[in-house]
């Protein structure tokens, strides 16, 4: 259920407004209302899946547009009349539109041939203004016998004035009423047999028809009745067949009319990049963003753990806690109308029964209602008629009056909905309303961020943190007189003063615990990354070392072959001479050695691993891993592998196989030390790089800038084809300890070049 004023505060009509200018029928149009907020599950997914079905077939052909044919239903129940030709070319055009629908449907071999071939007939009898066309097989051979009646009667008229030059008034016939008159002389006298049909206003020209010409002009008008009589019969002949068609016509519409939702909602979250959120109980959105508010939007993320009913906004003026609000009702509106939103795919809404909103000033002269009775009245409207399952949403709950007396009435109000309804989002300043929020398990604060250093709201959500209101921050922002804003200062209590400071405490340890959950991200990406890379570094050697196994045997192969031609040209050498049994023994022992050394390195490259050494290992051993043979010392032992923390800082689990006891080391005198050190630069130049590569030197900078406090840097990525640019911007976009990017100053590099700022 939505009542007119939540749409109104939610801004659904606008953002519906938007979306009906994609719809292709006025009737499609027209359905597209809040009345098709729904809260049955299954018409959320259907919708959902077909508008799904329908993003993935916008790259194929586009459908046309509808004409408005809902008056031809109307007009064929009050009358048996025909249809006007203007109608009927609408109903032919409507059907020529579904043919192209069901073609961008993939649904073309649905069409029955009668379907198109009822518009074909259509389309080509009639023109647009539903006139009968003048090439229609009908009329054509009328038309002829017409054309050639008025030809005989301009030849006619053009001898008749070239042989009576004397009673004619001028040498051209004239048109009058549909007929060929010719121009006569009333001071001369008539032929016999012509016939009068009017004069001039000065009386001296008489418009006469010659006995010939009158013939002809009754022809003429007689071929010319034929034609509009035939053009009538076909029209009857059209509209009694679109008569006929009216409940296929209905049925089509109905068709379309749905089509024209899903399409029109397919195109919308396109152009916003809408998604569809997982259904759930508890309400999580991810980077959702206002759909009005278009490339302006701050993408607002906020999860309520399970078990919340009621959250509570606060923090500074105008640093969008009433969008946020609105931008939690319409997303959640807009999910129950076709299942897509403008947020990330992770976001989870559950389904509300009812939406209830009581956002802006409601004031009303006419009612004599102030601000407070007008918000009152609202509310107590939604306790008689919201249900365990509903949505509700106040804006500055309780403010407008006494602030004790206000504050206890928004903790009350708060307590009873929050028992009451499925989900209570307000947002409020008042201390005691935020407190009253900590005390209760099934509410929680959430806060509207503020940098304290530039003044100014960052529209980032902070869950479970209060928010302090920054009133003298934005006074003075606002340029409020100096000594305005220091007499309130003085005059802020002690109390107030000290529940600032300890926001501020709560966001400060929030953003430490951000930046130690970042920094151990990236320390376990880095030790992730390393692992990968000493096991291609591993295998990489492993490869080289039987390559250069298989060169060494192709090089003793063509020593063989060339040593073993040397002896057998030694041998008959030896054979010219006195041979002696010695030599021939010396001789085949040498060939033999050099067999036998070539069976042993094949033997070496046909070894997959490296046989163990037999000595037992135990912890705190000295290794060396793999054929890398890189060092480290065993800190556990299990059946068929060891753990071992490699000099490089990373730790591995390895095959007992590969693990061998590292020689004994020289000890030298001295001591010696070992470190690493990362250095933050004010400027790094990735161009050149991957983007995969630029990415990892950007983390690597990022974390190097956080341990040294470097607050800003600078990014050289080039212009290039923008793939750097853009994704080291997606990058920074998602990094909590990133404050704000942008591109250089055009002196400075422009859009090559990006300024990091970090918190």
């Amino acid at each position: 259920m939505i009542d007119e004023r939540t749409v109104r505060d939610t801004e659904l009509d606008k953002v519906l407004d938007d979306i009906r200018k994609r719809a292709l029928s006025p009737e499609g149009r027209e359905a597209i209302t809040s009345a098709l907020v729904v809260s049955d599950r299954g018409i959320i997914q259907k919708r959902a899946n077909k508008i799904e079905e329908y993003l993935n077939l916008l790259s194929g052909p586009t459908p046309d547009l509808f004409p408005y044919i809902s008056d031809l239903f109307e007009f064929a129940e009050n009358t048996h009349q025909d249809f006007a030709g203007e109608a009927i070319y609408r109903a032919g055009e409507f059907i020529h539109s579904y043919i192209t629908m069901m073609r961008f449907l993939e649904k073309e071999d649905e069409v029955k041939e009668g379907d198109k071939a009822l518009s074909d007939e259509i389309l080509s009898s009639l023109d647009s203004e539903g006139d009968v066309r003048d090439d229609h097989p009908r009329l054509l051979p009328l038309i002829k016998a017409r054309d050639a009646v008025r030809a005989e009667r301009v030849r006619f008229s053009s001898r008749f004035i070239a042989e009576h030059r004397n009673l004619v008034q001028q040498s051209e016939a004239m048109f009058r009423s549909g007929r060929v008159v010719i121009p006569m002389r009333s001071d001369q006298k008539l032929l016999p047999g012509s016939f009068i049909s009017g004069s001039s206003s000065s009386g001296n020209t008489l418009f006469a028809e010659p006995e010939g010409l009158l013939a002809l002009n009754n022809e003429a008008v007689i071929a010319e009745e034929r034609i509009r009589a035939e053009k009538m019969r076909i029209l009857h002949m059209l509209s009694d067949s679109v008569r006929s068609f009216l409940p296929a016509l209905k049925a089509m519409l109905a068709e379309v009319i749905d089509f024209d939702f899903h399409y029109s909602f397919a195109l919308w979250a396109k152009r916003v990049k809408a998604s569809h959120p997982r259904e759930g109980k508890t309400l999580s959105l991810v980077a959702a963003r206002h759909p009005l508010l278009g490339d302006k939007a701050v993408p607002v993320s906020i999860k309520l753990p399970e078990g919340v009913r009621a959250l509570v906004l606060s923090g500074a003026n105008a640093g969008g806690k009433t969008v946020t609000m609105k931008t939690i009702a319409l997303l959640s509106l807009l999910n129950q109308i076709a299942g897509y939103i403008p947020a990330e795919p992770e976001s989870v809404l559950p389904v509300y029964s009812s939406v209830y909103t009581d956002i802006g000033d409601g004031q009303s002269i006419l009612d004599s209602a102030s601000t407070f009775s007008s918000h009152m009245k609202n509310i107590a409207e939604m306790t008689r008629t919201m249900d365990s399952e509903s949505l509700v949403l106040l804006d500055e709950l309780g403010s407008g009056t006494d602030p004790e007396e206000g504050a206890a009435l928004s903790r009350a109000i708060l307590k009873y909905f929050a028992s009451h309804a499925s989900l209570t989002c307000i947002t409020s300043h008042y201390s005691a309303v935020k407190s009253y929020a900590y005390s209760e398990d099934n509410m929680m604060n959430a806060s509207m961020e503020f940098d304290e250093r530039s003044g100014m709201p960052t529209y980032r959500v902070l869950e479970g943190i209060p928010g302090d209101s920054h009133a003298l921050a934005t006074a003075k922002r606002m340029r409020m007189p100096r000594e305005i804003t220091e007499m309130a200062a003085a005059e802020l209590r002690g109390g107030d003063a000290d529940s600032g400071r300890i926001i501020k405490a709560l966001i400060s340890k929030e953003r430490t615990l951000d930046r130690k959950i970042t920094e151990l991200a990236l320390q376990k990406r880095r030790e992730e990354q390393l692992a990968k890379e000493l096991e291609e570094k591993e295998k990489n050697v492993q490869e080289k070392e039987n390559e250069l196994r298989k060169e060494g045997i192709r090089e003793i192969s063509r020593y063989l072959s060339s040593t073993r031609s040397f002896l057998e040209r030694l041998v008959m050498e030896v054979r010219t001479g006195t041979l002696t049994q010695e030599k021939t023994k010396k001789v085949k022992t040498y060939i033999k050695s050099i067999e036998d050394k070539l069976s042993e390195e094949e033997k070496l490259v046909t070894e997959d691993e490296p046989v163990s050494d037999d000595v037992p290992l135990f912890e705190g051993d000295r290794v060396l891993c793999g054929s890398a043979k890189a060092k480290g010392s065993v800190i556990a032992i299990q059946k068929n592998t060891v753990t071992v923390l490699l000099d490089n800082g990373l730790k591995m689990d390895i095959k007992r196989s590969m693990v061998h006891h590292a020689p004994p080391e020289e000890k030298s005198a001295g001591v010696s030390y070992h470190g690493t050190k990362r250095h933050a630069d004010y400027t790094i130049d990735v161009r050149g790089m991957t983007l995969e590569e630029s990415l990892r030197k950007l983390d690597d900078q990022i974390e190097a800038a956080l341990l040294s406090s470097l607050q800003s840097f600078s990014i050289i990525h080039g212009y290039g084809d923008g793939i750097l640019s853009r994704g080291i911007h997606e990058y920074l976009k998602k990094r909590k300890e990133v404050k704000d990017y942008r591109f250089a100053r055009p002196e400075d590099g422009g859009m090559g070049k990006t300024y990091v700022e970090l918190f």
